[in-house]
């Protein structure tokens, strides 16, 4: 008898006519390659968005704070001697400063937001008395070589040298005919003379420590930091008031004659910016006034005169970050009057390096 029911059962595709008889097996590699390949996509994609995300950012800038708690490779040299080892027979208790400069510490004195206006505050005491005799528009070095008179050269007897000079020998005569000559709406005529009547009344011999405080116009002038191409190198370098070595030494030389016991300090501009052949703004770490770069400015003739004498040194150049990346934020156009805040960063390091020392 025919059997007519039909069975439910179906054969293992494996054991179909033509089959292997055996399971496929993954391709494990190339999964794993894949795997990774993925994985590194991803990682990309997570960079380039992270990066985009920061450059949406706001480009964060050094603050004075954050200068407190780094430590900058400065040269700083302060070696000002404490008030006990001073000469008793003419230190009467109270430190006088003497302090010579020009624009950068007088910027902000109309609304008392001058370096000087907040170094005054934290340092002057009844123990530690400034005399402030910074004028805005001068310099350290001197035009000529030899005396000009106030008609033809005014700004020359408003240098460091001449100012010393005549401030010895108490007689303004020359600074006073200048004054006639200087262009009212370029200078301060009534600042200028203030300072003539303040330093008229300075007796060097008292004088424990003059502080030098001048910007990089002199570097942007294209003052000479020392004598070239000179056939007696020693003499033609030390009393060449035309160059800033002999600025230096001139005053550290006389100054030392009337009281040894008188310290002298030697704070170093910050960072300017200077100005090309086209008009164009450049970074003075960069560019050659004629003499070097800034820099090269500072250090050629600081370097040298410690040759002939021992001087403090106050480095803001590295002690104060301001440079050609940050510039902008603490400089105005001009690229060398400083903004509030490039003001108060400047007098908190002087402050601290020497009010502890004064």
């Amino acid at each position: 008898m025919q059997n007519t029911n039909k069975s439910n059962h179906k054969r293992p595709a494996g054991n179909k006519k033509g089959g292997s008889g055996k399971r496929r097996v993954p391709n494990y590699p190339r999964i794993i390659g894949w795997g990774i390949a993925l994985i590194l996509v991803i990682c990309v994609i997570a960079i380039v968005a992270r990066i985009a995300i920061w450059n949406k950012g706001v480009k964060y800038v050094m603050t004075a704070e954050d200068y407190e708690r780094i430590k900058l490779d400065t040269l700083d040299n302060v070696i000002l001697w404490p008030p006990e080892q001073l000469d008793k027979e003419s230190y009467d208790g109270t430190t006088d400063v003497v302090i010579f400069g020009n624009d950068t510490f007088r910027d902000g004195s109309d609304k008392g937001e001058s370096i000087m206006d907040m170094f005054k505050k934290e340092v002057e005491s009844d123990k530690v008395k400034l005399y402030d005799c910074c004028l805005p528009g001068s310099y350290m070095v001197s035009f000529n070589e030899s005396e000009a008179s106030p008609e033809e050269c005014p700004e020359d007897y408003f240098t460091l040298f001449w100012l010393m000079l005549n401030t010895i020998q108490k007689d303004f005569s020359k600074q006073n005919t200048a004054l006639a000559h200087l262009d009212s709406s370029k200078y301060d005529l009534d600042r200028y003379k203030e300072v003539i009547d303040v330093l008229n009344g300075i007796d060097f011999k008292n004088v424990e420590v003059i502080m030098l405080c001048y910007d990089g116009h002199d570097y942007l002038y294209g003052k000479k930091p020392i004598n070239y191409n000179i056939d007696n190198p020693d003499s033609a370098q030390t009393e060449n008031v035309a160059t800033e070595l002999g600025a230096l030494y001139v005053l550290c030389d006389t100054i030392n004659k009337i009281n040894p016991n008188t310290q002298i300090v030697f704070v170093s501009p910050i960072f300017c910016y200077a100005t090309d052949e086209k008009g164009k703004l450049v970074s003075s770490a960069k560019y050659d006034t004629g003499y070097g770069t800034i820099g090269e400015y500072i250090y050629c003739a600081r370097y040298t005169i410690n040759n002939y004498y021992a001087i403090s040194y106050v480095d803001l150049y590295n002690g104060v970050l301001i440079n050609e990346d940050n510039g902008k934020h603490y400089l105005e156009d001009d690229g060398i009057t400083l903004k509030e805040k490039a003001r108060k960063m400047i007098a908190d390091r002087l402050v601290y390096i020497l009010k502890e020392r004064l």
